[in-house]
């Protein structure tokens, strides 16, 4: 799959066939909070300081743009009494900026997960697409750089999550060893350069 750099608006890198809450197409109707329409989900937008988007198309023929995550669903709620997770636990950081590259990590391919809300809780999900922003001071910046992974939740819910690698626990049966320590830190604020010039500066004069 293919990374390519995109300012404000792209293509997500493989269609879903998802529902969207017709709240937000009933300009808030607290009537339609329950009910939910067939969409394409197709594209995802970003906007410094907001929440991720996404473009949409409907069963009727119309596109809808800047729809927001927690009005998405990858699949319709399974249970009566299904967990709703509320945007703030769906992303736990603002988008970064305007400029972000996607891709499908061959890797994570519809790999199984959890990701750890903010009350500590466990939610299951899946895989589907990973977003990771450029050109900013945030993610130029070791310690602050997130990247968001798109995640399909699995505990009946049907939403989408966007969230960032040290929340989430992935499941390889063939690699990862359960009970493992998680005594990781934030990654330092070391960058990392092959140039002479940018490792030593006081002898890049010198001859060698």
């Amino acid at each position: 799959m293919n990374t390519n750099h995109h300012a404000m608006n792209a293509s997500v890198p493989q269609h879903l066939y998802g529902y969207v809450c017709r709240s937000i197409l009933t300009g808030l109707d607290p009537d339609q909070d329950l009910n939910f329409e067939p969409c394409v989900i197709f594209g995802v937008t970003s906007i410094p300081s907001r929440a991720l988007h996404f473009s949409i198309l409907c069963e009727s023929g119309a596109q809808w743009a800047r729809i927001p995550l927690h009005m998405l669903r990858w699949n319709i709620p399974s249970i009566e009494k299904s967990p709703e997770h509320p945007l703030t636990d769906l992303q736990m950081w603002d988008a970064h900026g305007w400029d972000f590259s996607v891709t499908i990590y061959e890797y994570l391919r519809e790999m199984g997960c959890s990701y750890r809300k903010r009350d500590g809780s466990l939610v299951p999900a899946s895989y589907w697409f990973t977003l990771d922003h450029t050109d900013n001071g945030y993610s130029q910046y070791p310690p602050e750089h997130k990247c968001y992974h798109i995640l399909l939740l699995e505990d009946g819910s049907g939403q989408i999550a966007a969230q960032p690698n040290n929340r989430i626990v992935w499941k390889d049966d063939s690699f990862c060893k359960h009970g493992h320590p998680f005594d990781y830190k934030v990654m330092a604020p070391q960058t990392w350069h092959a140039e002479l010039g940018r490792n030593a500066h006081d002898t890049a004069f010198t001859k060698d």
